[in-house]
């Protein structure tokens, strides 16, 4: 992650994760402690998937809100993003509650005048009351001064870069053991 904030809510989220009631799990969205991320709380949002294409704000950062001068709460997540980019971040987020690991991506939001701010935008798995990983704690972080969009709402948000999440022993949803395994056949297959 680039920025100080999110990587300061990435220490959080291990943190929650180290420590909790079932140390080295998920965290649980009842553990999110406001106060302990004050500094933050700005540019905070947190979702809940309903299903595959909808991941709805439950809340949402006033500093957040006014680059697009809108209130997200219970909108669609996948409703800033268009095409493709769409698709990518549905992919991205659903492999972040699966894997129970968090992602990152870096992406430009552009005003109608077609300001243009870098932000990064990272998105942490928790469990919801149900105990099932379906809840994302997400930060909305501008990586350059976001002063140009005064009056400016933001209008599109493009994908430019995926640090999706790690999950051990896995590359693209194969584990190790079948990666072997696929080697040998390979090696074997002459």
């Amino acid at each position: 992650m680039k920025h100080a904030q999110s990587r300061a809510l990435h220490s959080y989220w291990q943190t929650l994760r180290m420590s909790g009631r079932a140390a080295g799990m998920t965290p649980e969205r009842s553990d999110v402690e406001p106060q302990d991320i004050a500094s933050l709380l700005g540019y905070v949002f947190m979702l809940r998937r309903i299903d595959q294409s909808h991941h709805v704000f439950r809340l949402a950062g006033t500093h957040f809100c006014q680059l697009y001068q809108r209130e997200f709460r219970d909108q669609n997540f996948l409703s800033l993003w268009r095409g493709h980019d769409a698709t990518h971040i549905q992919a991205l987020l659903e492999s972040t509650l699966s894997g129970a690991s968090p992602s990152s991506v870096v992406a430009r939001a552009s005003s109608i005048d077609m300001h243009q701010l870098p932000v990064e935008i990272s998105f942490f798995p928790l469990k919801g009351p149900e105990g099932v990983v379906d809840r994302i704690l997400g930060l909305y972080q501008p990586l350059d001064d976001a002063d140009g969009f005064d009056n400016r709402p933001v209008v599109r948000t493009g994908l430019r870069e995926i640090r999706p999440p790690a999950v051990p022993g896995h590359l693209f949803g194969v584990s190790q053991r079948d990666m072997r395994s696929a080697r040998e056949m390979i090696a074997n297959d002459r």
